[in-house]
C-alpha cells in the first residue's frame, strides 16, 4: 500500500484535491446551503490541497513530507527582495494594464480602484496591509504547499520547466471552476489564459526566490488584494490588454530563470533534477 501511495503520489494529490474541493463546491452550485452559511462549504473546499497533503503524509509514512514543505517558508533580510516582488508584481501588472487599456481607447476613463474601495482614500494605505497579512493563513496557506511546495517541483523535474508549470496552472484553473460557477463566474478561454499567466508568474517567483514558499504565498495573496481593491474591466479587449501584459512579465521572469539555470540548479534531490533529454 505504501509503495503504491509513494509511486502515485502526484496523481493521488490531484485526484483527492479535486474530489474534496468539488464535493463541497458542488453543494454550493446546487444551492444546498443558505447564503448566510456559504462561507462554510467555500472554505472547506479551499482547504483541499493542504488537507490532501495531510492525508498523503499519513498514509505514505511521511514520504510525502508536508512538514518539510511548510519549513521552506523563509523570512529574513536576504529574502525580503523576493517577498516584495511577490507582494507587488501582480497588482502592478493590473494597474499598468488598466492604464494601457485606457490609453488604447478601450476604456472611456482611467479607473484604478473598484467602486467602494475608491471612496476610502488614504485609508487604503492602512487597510490593504491589514487585509494582506492575516489573509496569508487562508487561501495562500491552504493552497500553496500543494501547488508550489509539492506539485510544481515534481512536475518540473519530470516534464521540464514550461510543461510542469502548464500542468500546475491548468489544474489550478480547473480546480477553481466549480467554486467560480457557484458564484456565477463561468469558464472562458480568456479567463483560462489569465489564470494560467498568474500561475506561471507565481511559479517563476517561487523558483527565483530559491523555492521560498512564503514568496508564493505573498504572490497568491496579492491576487486577492488585486481582485478586492483594483478595477478589473468586463470588456474583453481591456481584459486582453491586461492578460497580454501579464504574459510579457511572465516571459521576463522565465528568461531570468533560464539565465540562472532554474529550477534545475536548486538542489540535488529528485524534485529538483533536470529531466533527461
Amino acid at each position: 500500500m505504501k509503495e503504491f501511495i509513494v509511486k502515485h503520489q502526484l496523481a493521488l494529490f490531484f485526484v483527492l484535491t479535486l474530489c474534496i474541493g468539488w464535493f463541497w463546491w458542488v453543494q454550493m452550485v446546487l444551492n444546498l446551503w443558505p447564503q448566510e452559511y456559504i462561507i462554510i462549504p467555500s472554505s472547506l473546499g479551499g482547504l483541499s490541497p493542504i488537507l490532501t497533503l495531510v492525508i498523503l503524509q499519513k498514509i505514505s509514512a511521511e514520504v510525502v513530507d508536508l512538514d518539510g514543505i511548510v519549513n521552506t517558508v523563509r523570512v529574513g533580510k536576504s529574502h525580503a527582495p523576493w517577498l516584495v516582488v511577490g507582494a507587488f508584481l501582480l497588482p502592478i501588472v493590473f494597474i499598468i494594464g488598466n492604464l494601457l487599456a485606457f490609453m488604447l481607447g478601450f476604456e472611456a476613463q482611467l479607473v484604478i480602484l473598484n467602486p467602494g474601495p475608491d471612496e476610502l482614500g488614504w485609508a487604503l494605505l492602512a487597510i490593504v496591509p491589514i487585509t494582506f497579512f492575516p489573509g496569508l493563513i487562508t487561501s495562500p496557506f491552504f493552497e500553496e504547499p500543494g501547488w508550489r511546495g509539492f506539485a510544481l517541483p515534481k512536475l518540473q523535474a519530470k516534464f521540464g520547466r514550461e510543461i510542469g508549470s502548464l500542468l500546475v496552472g491548468s489544474f489550478w484553473w480547473l480546480w477553481h471552476q466549480m467554486s467560480n460557477i457557484s458564484f456565477g463566474l463561468y469558464p472562458t478561454l480568456l479567463g483560462y489564459f489569465s489564470m494560467l499567466g498568474q500561475s506561471f508568474a507565481i511559479d517563476s517567483m517561487f523558483n527565483l526566490s530559491r523555492r521560498n514558499l512564503l514568496v508564493a504565498m505573498f504572490a497568491h495573496q496579492s491576487l486577492f488584494i488585486t481582485f478586492t481593491y483594483l478595477y478589473r474591466s468586463s470588456y474583453d479587449p481591456s481584459i486582453m490588454v491586461v492578460v497580454a501584459l501579464l504574459w510579457v512579465f511572465v516571459a521576463i521572469l522565465r528568461y531570468r530563470e533560464r539565465r540562472l539555470g532554474l529550477p534545475y540548479s536548486l538542489g540535488s534531490d529528485e524534485s529538483t533534477q533536470e529531466p533527461s533529454e
